[in-house]
């Protein structure tokens, strides 16, 4: 595993070990589970985005609801 340094304002380091000691929580992993959530949003976003850059095929509500076995929701509309 390699290690990663950033440059943070004094005043989030203060927070985020205020945090870690408050709820007894080992800094290091935490910073490492939130680096994970956010790039992982990130990802997301990106494919959603180039995803909806080019237009598919579109289906009709009825038509999506028959081929997931809810024919009752499909002839409601």
């Amino acid at each position: 595993m390699k290690t990663l340094s950033i440059r943070i304002d004094d005043d989030i380091k203060q927070r985020w070990s205020q945090l870690a000691e408050a709820h007894g929580l080992n800094p290091s992993q935490h910073m490492r589970a939130a680096i994970i959530d956010r790039l992982e949003e990130l990802e997301d976003y990106y494919v959603v985005r180039e995803r909806l850059s080019k237009p598919g095929k579109t289906i009709p509500h009825d038509e999506v609801w028959r081929s997931l076995g809810l024919n009752d929701v499909a002839d409601a509309d």
